[in-house]
């Protein structure tokens, strides 16, 4: 008798779903020491973002609007290490890079081509196993673990569990949110397939297939915007589905949305409205990208209040930033706008409680099937922040396996011990500070040979800017700021009007509270420095917004030059609020009106003589990126070698050193086509450095990198050293000038 082929794999946590989420939370756990077993039912890791869909990979940032604002962690290192690798955003070079990831990790066993299908329970609501079928190899896969972490977008492992779930829209009343509509329905985000086109420099005719839409006659040659030029996300706007079960009616939609893409390049190459002769298909999607379905219960709800009030959680555990973007059940045929926002003033919080099931004792969530209202379901749901989630839920399965606890336990008996260990490893936290007990640098005093005293954006490279529209910019005060010089130059007299804020919370960017305005005398034909009388003292370090208002008769200087925890702005709308055809906002955040994208990487040029902001205490102060201030320990701009040393009173017994360099996390950083970043290696990434420890007043090598180009480093010692003093010699960057550092640790 033919049976069909069976195997039994056991480890510690089973994650199905080989996207971001499912990819990022086994290498968090597999690295905490787990044994893993990736599941994924296609060929390739990546789901959405993978060379057979190919959406870009959006995050807390949104495409530059937020600040400081680029995940770190696991999804940092993927950003950073595609950007070197693969600058011109080739998707099947992505697809190689999550490939290499996964396979550089001996603690995970990779399942590709295995669709899951049952589940087995144990009488305690908890997951047994779950059994997937290998369909090319035509194996019955039964995976047994301690705890299970669905990734697969659609939620079916907490489906086929019988967690309790939402699909579709609640009603306003449910959660209070003013988004959500009157009454409750089953209506969800749709789904969307992308092509790409390519010049190939001759004539190429193209004839329609038969089953291509005629998109002349359906409203979207109206509603929607249509180039030549576009490919890919461009189109984001092909969706459709939201009316239908996005899971049953998977194929109905996806031969619906291949007929308007074949409609849409029909209308692009033979209407006569584009120059589109030598421009052919180069390729088309055949895997719909999913949205949204599934949203599981779990201990707490995420809601719209939390994303627009950036909610500060007890058990924060990474952040968002995309704004709540709802799109119309009925996607592309909708007679309004394709997409609905609301934006907070910056980044907001993710609770640790929307991770898991509040039904299931052994089961977590990481993706788009996290607890969350639909309306909130609007901006946690880009891959980046699913990323975020990944990890963090992987980090909590490991110290549930370690425990042998329930994942609620975690938020009830382990928060601290839990956010510790995130932090530890780089993970997208804001606000939580280094409190690890093990972290012998801590206790070191810290010494370096020099830091940044003054905060002077002047550059030999600037050109003057026309006040034709107001500019700002922010910079740390800490403790306190007298003063501020201004570069002006005038061709007749004139008054200028400055204005300055506060920010609001640390993480934010904004002219919140007004704290004083200074209107300044300037001469005729006046080139120079100009003072503003500040003379503030917040209560705590943080973060000031200064605008030069709009004055034609006179103009500022911009600098091509990056300056560490300095960030310039012009008084100039994103484009979507010009775009009525595609969106609609409910919430506008003055984040979208004072944009850096147009002048990234320099600065209006000003200066402030006195600042503890870039003091070498800061590696130490428990934050490893910009909150309320830089939180980083930065030099002068003298591009030379740099040290620092870590002195002890008495000996200390050293096994591993971890490094966090400053990776500029302002920098919009995307991993396939949405615009390009115009360097391989961040240039604010120490390149080349040397790490010394003191044994009988001798300094001895412990390693040394000349060819750096990670954010994060973590070097475990061959054996342990006993000493009193570490040394590290900041040698070269990748380009800045300025030596910089977020934290050092040492265990």
């Amino acid at each position: 008798m033919v049976t069909m082929l069976k195997r039994k794999v056991n480890s510690d946590i089973t994650v199905i779903g080989g996207g971001l989420a499912g990819i990022c939370g086994a290498i968090a756990a597999a690295r905490l020491g787990q044994k893993v077993s990736l599941v994924q039912n296609r060929g390739v890791l990546g789901g959405n973002s993978s060379s057979e869909v190919r959406v870009w990979v959006a995050g807390a940032t949104k495409h530059g609007v937020n600040r400081y604002a680029r995940e770190t962690g696991i999804m940092g290192e993927l950003f950073v290490e595609n950007q070197y690798r693969n600058p011109e955003g080739n998707p099947y070079l992505w697809d190689v890079l999550l490939m290499e990831k996964v396979k550089a990790e001996p603690n995970i066993q990779l399942f590709l081509n295995t669709e899951v299908t049952s589940i087995v329970m144990n009488q305690d609501k908890t997951i047994k196993s779950v059994t997937g079928f290998m369909s090319a190899s035509e194996t019955l896969l039964e995976f047994e673990s301690g705890y299970f972490i669905d990734c697969t977008g659609d939620g079916l492992i907490g489906f086929l569990a019988g967690a309790e779930f939402n699909i579709g829209r609640e009603s306003s009343n449910v959660y209070n949110e003013s988004l959500a509509p009157f009454e409750a329905d089953e209506d969800t985000l749709g789904s969307s397939l992308f092509f790409y086109t390519r010049d190939v420099g001759h004539p190429v005719k193209y004839i329609k297939p038969s089953f291509a839409k005629d998109i002349t006659e359906t409203s979207i040659v109206n509603n929607r915007i249509i180039r030549k030029e576009d490919n890919g996300c461009a189109y984001w706007w092909i969706e459709w589905g939201g009316e239908l079960d996005i899971v049953h009616d998977n194929e109905k939609i996806r031969d619906e949305l291949q007929s308007v893409v074949y409609g849409i390049w029909d209308y692009i190459k033979n209407s006569g409205k584009y120059d589109a002769d030598n421009l052919t298909l180069d390729w088309i999607g055949s895997v719909p990208g999913k949205r949204e379905y599934r949203r599981f219960k779990g201990g707490y709800v995420l809601k719209q209040q939390d994303i627009e009030e950036q909610t500060l959680f007890d058990d924060r555990i990474g952040f968002g930033g995309w704004s709540i973007d709802l799109h119309p059940a009925s996607g592309m045929y909708n007679d309004s706008v394709g997409a609905k926002h609301s934006v907070a003033d910056g980044v907001y919080h993710i609770p640790y409680r929307i991770l898991y099931s509040r039904d299931i004792n052994n089961l977590f969530f990481a993706g788009r099937d996290v607890s969350v209202s639909h309306v909130a379901f609007g901006t946690v749901r880009v891959m980046a922040t699913c990323a975020v989630m990944g990890q963090a839920a992987g980090t909590a399965a490991a110290l549930a396996n370690e425990k042998q606890i329930k994942p609620a336990a975690i938020y009830s008996n382990y928060l601290q011990e839990y956010q510790q260990t995130l932090l530890r490893e780089d993970g997208s936290v804001l606000g939580v500070k280094n409190e690890d007990l093990n972290d012998l640098a801590r206790k070191a005093e810290v010494t370096a040979s020099s830091a940044l005293k003054e905060i002077n954006t002047y550059a030999v490279d600037m050109d003057p800017y026309p006040l034709d529209k107001a500019v700002a910019f922010t910079l740390p005060v800490d403790p306190n700021i007298k003063e501020l010089k201004l570069l002006i130059s005038t061709a007749k007299a004139t008054e200028l009007k400055v204005t300055w804020y506060s920010t609001g919370k640390p993480q934010n960017y904004i002219p919140d509270s007004k704290i004083d305005e200074q209107t300044i005398e300037v001469e005729a034909n006046f080139m120079g420095w100009k003072t503003i009388n500040i003379d503030w003292q917040p209560e705590q370090p943080q973060n000031i917004f200064v605008i030069v208002e709009k004055n034609e008769n006179c103009s500022v200087y911009l600098g091509h030059q990056e300056f560490a925890g300095v960030l310039s702005y012009v008084n100039d709308p994103i484009q979507e609020l010009s775009q009525p055809e595609l969106h609609d906002y409910s919430r506008k955040s003055p984040l979208l009106y004072w944009t850096n994208q147009s002048i990234n990487r320099r600065n209006f040029v000003f200066k402030v003589e006195q600042t503890e902001a870039y003091s070498a205490e800061k590696i130490i102060n428990g934050y490893v990126r910009p909150y309320g201030g830089p939180n980083m320990w930065v030099t002068n701009f003298r591009n030379k070698p740099e040290e620092i040393q870590l002195t002890w009173t008495n000996p200390q017994h050293i096994k591993q050193i971890n490094l966090t360099f400053n990776d500029d996390v302002n920098e919009d950083i995307i991993n396939l086509h949405h615009h390009k970043t115009y360097f391989e290696q961040v240039p604010e990434l120490i390149k080349s450095y040397r790490v010394y420890y003191q044994s009988e007043d001798e300094w001895h090598l412990l390693w040394q990198t000349d060819s750096n180009r990670e954010r994060h480093i973590v070097q475990k010692l061959d054996q342990t050293i006993e000493t009193k003093k570490l040394k590290f010699e900041l040698l070269q960057t990748n380009g800045s000038q300025q030596i910089s550092l977020n934290e050092i640790r040492v265990y």
